[in-house]
């Protein structure tokens, strides 16, 4: 059975909450957002545990990306890439 974890972001006008689920580079999260004034979550979407592209002599790390099966050349947090959803979502909604 795979275990669950919930995260939560609420800083500078984002709240979002992470339902994770897997460990390590197989894991991915359940992005749920909320205005101030709403009582309840929207889902917008998935992020996903990946790899940094090696650049040079660097190795990859572990880092969060809103896009499946692509390797970012920066680290992000997972808040982070739930801000890069967030954006796409709106985008989409418009």
């Amino acid at each position: 059975m795979t275990a669950i974890r919930k995260m939560k972001y609420n800083k500078k006008g984002y709240d979002f909450m992470a339902r994770v689920h897997g460990t390590g580079e197989y894991a991915e999260a359940i992005i749920l957002w909320k205005l101030d004034s709403d009582d309840t979550y929207t889902p917008i979407g998935k992020i996903y545990k990946t790899t940094t592209a090696a650049c040079g002599t660097e190795r990859d790390t572990a880092t969060w990306h809103h896009v499946q099966n692509a390797s970012p050349i920066n680290k992000t947090s997972w808040h982070e890439a739930a801000k890069s959803l967030y954006r796409v979502y709106r985008k989409e909604a418009a």
